[in-house]
């Protein structure tokens, strides 16, 4: 068996002396060639002062913010920016996956796409508010700690969250009362076959 270039110019492959194939590749980041090829990169920009006297359903945290995947492609959350108002004030932010029910109480945030050439926008349903209610049933994927900064700081998703269509990402202060400054880092992706 001969491997050719594919383009008919009749170059074969090159094979080592160990029979591995011989390659001179351009590689890219998956989240690089979703935005510069497929134009499905966004950053949900939001500034929220969760309200802890009104805390979502009988929950003692109030939902401040709320996307739902109405895309067939799924939503992989990459990660958050964030920074905390004041000083010395602190929160547990946690994070859940498949809420369900009516989201009350927020305002639509259009999430903004990272290719400045693209007219693509984020198909889904977005919220941020300072206490969104309606909202029950799901899972806490994880909870980290804020303390007041002059500056951003990043929490990555090591695994990356995956929102398939009709599903829900939520995040719930625990405290509420400080100003919260955020960003999240996300794409739409089919998943690899291979």
């Amino acid at each position: 068996m001969i491997i050719t270039d594919g383009e008919g110019s009749g170059r074969s492959v090159g094979v080592s002396g160990e029979n591995a194939l011989k390659t001179n590749a351009l590689t890219s980041s998956i989240e690089h060639h979703i935005n510069h090829h497929d134009q499905q990169a966004y950053h949900l920009i939001f500034q929220v002062t969760p309200d802890s006297e009104n805390p979502s359903e009988d929950l003692s945290e109030a939902c401040f913010l709320y996307m739902k995947n109405t895309s067939l492609t799924d939503i992989c959350i990459e990660g958050f920016h964030w920074r905390m108002g004041g000083t010395s004030n602190s929160d547990s932010i946690k994070f859940v996956i498949g809420d369900t029910g009516t989201p009350v109480g927020g305002t639509i945030n259009t999430p903004a796409n990272c290719n400045a050439g693209s007219g693509n926008i984020a198909d889904g349903t977005f919220y941020t508010g300072t206490s969104i209610t309606g909202l029950s049933g799901g899972t806490t994927l994880d909870r980290i700690y804020l303390e007041s900064s002059n500056t951003s700081d990043n929490f990555n998703f090591e695994q990356d969250i995956i929102i398939p269509k009709n599903y829900t990402f939520t995040m719930y202060a625990e405290t509420g009362g400080t100003e919260i400054d955020g960003t999240i880092i996300f794409n739409y992706h089919d998943k690899e076959i291979g």
